[in-house]
């Protein structure tokens, strides 16, 4: 599963297929391609993955009581081959291909 992170706003939200996803502020925004695999960034968006595995591990073990339950998330990398960027031109582009 991938989220943004505004560095502006400090607002986290999840990616989904074909609809664009933005911030409270504005300034941070995605989308999921349709292949449900790579996704589109604009602005200062600042991807998240969460290890889908992890989560619903986690979703499972949830605790009735307690800290709760842990799982794995982790910042993207700048160059990744899932994760593109808009272009000045309104294009989208990726650094690398899958």
């Amino acid at each position: 599963m991938k989220l943004i992170f505004c560095p502006h706003c400090h607002d986290i939200k999840k990616l989904h297929v074909g609809t664009v996803t933005s911030c409270f502020c504005g300034k941070s925004s995605g989308k999921y391609l349709p292949d449900g695999v790579r996704v589109v960034l604009r602005g200062a968006a600042i991807p998240i993955g969460i290890l889908n595995s992890s989560f619903v591990k986690a979703i499972k073990g949830r605790p009735e009581t307690g800290l709760g339950s842990r799982f794995e998330a982790f910042v993207i990398p700048m160059e990744c081959p899932t994760v593109g960027r808009e272009s000045k031109k309104n294009t989208w582009y990726f650094t690398s291909h899958i």
